[in-house]
């Protein structure tokens, strides 16, 4: 904990204490995770230091009072996830040890060691509906599209931005008539994801504070998931899947903010859809994709990989093919189709910045349903992204809290 200078603050910094402003009103509260958007508002707002610390800070203190015995257990539990990278880099080292102490956290805190948890055994049975030999990877989406189209929402609020006389109360007054999405959006506004001094009651006011533009990108997210309702549960937890989606938008929003770049709702967004390629296959091609979870599990592979060796294609190709099929904006295909391979969208940072926010929560064990091994990481993608070592394991703290909260508002009920 130490009190700096405003000019000295980072993205990725926590705040220690409530910050208040010279007239004594509080303008952030404690716990949450600077980024420049804030700090440029604190300038503006007068205030001239504050009391920071890091999530890594206090996890390495907390680290001290902990049995040896248990971290070495959560060690032994916790390198598993990590099979396919070398932890000797030093990015993926930073994640590793925050992630063994997160861990080892848990087990003093009297949680188990968890299982490995296989798609149920009813699975198997279920027939594919696209085969390899038979149509290709586009057949099987343009199949999707046929039968669920995206909530019209989005598209109804683009309409009212691209107008050249809409105003924001034209976006709140949409938005406003889906009582559902507007309860979602105010929880989400009213989190520490965005630690607004003062309550926000209504979309309008929402609008007004966030963005027109900015909620009409959270709307694309939070609509994008109740396309995908009939899944049956054998193949997945669905609250599994979208906590892992949240946490890939919240670091992919954090590591935007460190590395100095702006469309912070964007990034979270596409955290959110950026596994939404495999709900296609588990509703197209079952069996297949069961089939490469095992794979992936007895070859000690990340998931992707596993689904080329078996299907042929992995699931950004199934995901960047449908937003480009629901009219998406393009940043948000590029970076759902290029996350596990940056390379291949040159000249764009995000896709890199998604990459190792998937990363990072793999890696913390925020994985996706039956994912047991945390993709490889990119290396010329973190070092393009340009955040130190030592900042990916603070983020990677930092970040727990936020998708822990974002979790619970919108799946308020435990998953099993």
């Amino acid at each position: 904990m130490a009190w700096l200078p405003v000019d000295a603050l980072e993205s990725g910094m926590t705040l220690a204490s409530d910050l208040k402003g010279p007239d004594g009103n509080m303008l952030l509260p404690k716990g949450i995770v600077l980024t420049e958007s804030h700090i440029a508002s604190l300038r503006r707002r007068g205030v001239v230091q504050a009391d920071v610390g890091s999530g890594q800070d206090e996890a390495m203190a907390s680290a001290a009072n902990l049995d040896p015995a248990l971290i070495e257990a959560s060690a032994q539990y916790v390198v598993r996830r990590f099979a396919a990278n070398d932890v000797e880099h030093p990015a993926v080292a930073a994640v590793y040890e925050a992630a063994v102490l997160r861990q080892a956290r848990e087990l003093a805190a009297g949680a188990p060691l968890l299982p490995d948890i296989f798609p149920s055994p009813r699975a198997e049975s279920m027939p594919d509906m696209f085969f390899r030999e038979e149509g290709s990877v586009k057949d099987i989406v343009t199949s999707e599209v046929k039968l669920a189209s995206f909530p019209d929402i989005y598209f109804k609020i683009r309409q009212i931005l691209d107008s050249p006389t809409s105003s924001p109360s034209q976006v709140a007054d949409v938005v406003s008539k889906d009582t559902s999405l507007s309860a979602k959006l105010l929880k989400l506004v009213n989190s520490p994801f965005y630690g607004l001094p003062q309550r926000i009651d209504s979309i309008s006011r929402a609008v007004m504070v966030i963005g027109g533009q900015e909620i009409s990108t959270l709307v694309l997210g939070i609509s994008a998931m109740n396309a995908f309702k009939d899944i049956p549960p054998e193949l997945i937890n669905m609250r599994t899947f979208w906590e892992h989606s949240v946490a890939v938008g919240v670091y992919a929003r954090l590591l935007g903010a460190a590395a100095g770049q702006g469309g912070a709702e964007r990034l979270f967004v596409a955290g959110i859809l950026h596994d939404i390629g495999r709900l296609v296959l588990f509703k197209k091609m079952p069996h297949a994709a069961v089939e490469a979870i095992y794979y992936a599990k007895a070859n000690g592979l990340p998931l992707y990989a596993a689904e080329e060796e078996v299907m042929g294609f992995s699931h950004p190709l199934v995901g960047g093919l449908l937003l480009r099929a629901w009219k998406f904006p393009d940043a948000l295909v590029s970076c759902v189709a290029c996350h596990h391979k940056p390379a291949s969208c040159a000249g764009n940072v995000e896709p890199a910045i998604l990459h190792v926010a998937d990363f990072m929560a793999v890696g913390m064990g925020i994985s996706p349903p039956a994912s047991f091994v945390a993709p490889i990481l990119d290396a010329p993608a973190w070092e393009r992204i340009g955040v130190a070592p030592e900042r990916l394991g603070e983020l990677a703290e930092a970040g727990l809290s936020q998708v822990e909260e974002i979790v619970s508002a919108f799946f308020p009920v435990r998953k099993h």
